[in-house]
């Protein structure tokens, strides 16, 4: 029985020109503790995001990367307000540039990422890829909440109303005027 390797952590700061001209591969995690902006948004992480990033260019000789990350995560059920486990899959494909001028110039397959200096902090721009992943509403699949919770004495009252014709009042004008013809 083997034990699977360890992945790495991924650097904080990557240098992307000099992985596009190297046509760096790189596979790793990001630890979960270093994410703030997604603790924030969800009620816990379970295990770090695994990450896989590849760096070359394409046929207009843009600089780019293109991967995925994975990662389990628990939301607030939006029915019965418990924890739900959900796991959140993003498929990357990013187009380096220096300024918002060439970011506009890249295709649309391609998710501009600004290099300001000489550095780019991948855990930021994976955050954020990680937060357009996650699901809008979250909820378990099956019924979590009773469906006799959903129930009031309104709708008897209600229908008593619907029983009155609002055109009544115009139906007796109605026969009150063509009797007077």
């Amino acid at each position: 029985m083997s034990i699977p390797p360890q992945k790495t952590a991924l650097p904080r700061r990557i240098d992307a020109r000099k992985l596009v001209q190297r046509e760096q591969q790189l596979d790793g995690v990001v630890p979960s503790e270093a994410l703030p902006r997604l603790g924030e948004s969800v009620e816990s992480v379970s295990g770090d995001v695994v990450v896989e990033l590849t760096f070359s260019r394409d046929l207009q000789r843009n600089q780019m990367a293109s991967g995925h990350l994975t990662l389990d995560v628990n939301m607030l059920c939006q029915r019965c307000l418990q924890p739900v486990a959900q796991h959140v899959e993003g498929e990357l494909a990013w187009g380096f540039v220096w300024s918002e001028e060439q970011g506009k110039a890249l295709p649309k397959s391609l998710d501009p990422v600004i290099q300001e200096g000489d550095e780019l902090d991948l855990y930021q721009v994976l955050e954020d890829e990680i937060l357009l992943n996650l699901p809008m509403v979250a909820f378990h699949d099956g019924e979590c909440v009773s469906q006799e919770h959903f129930h009031s004495e309104a709708p008897e009252k209600a229908a008593d109303e619907q029983q009155e014709n609002p055109f009544k009042v115009l139906e007796q004008l109605k026969g009150s005027s063509s009797g007077s013809k």
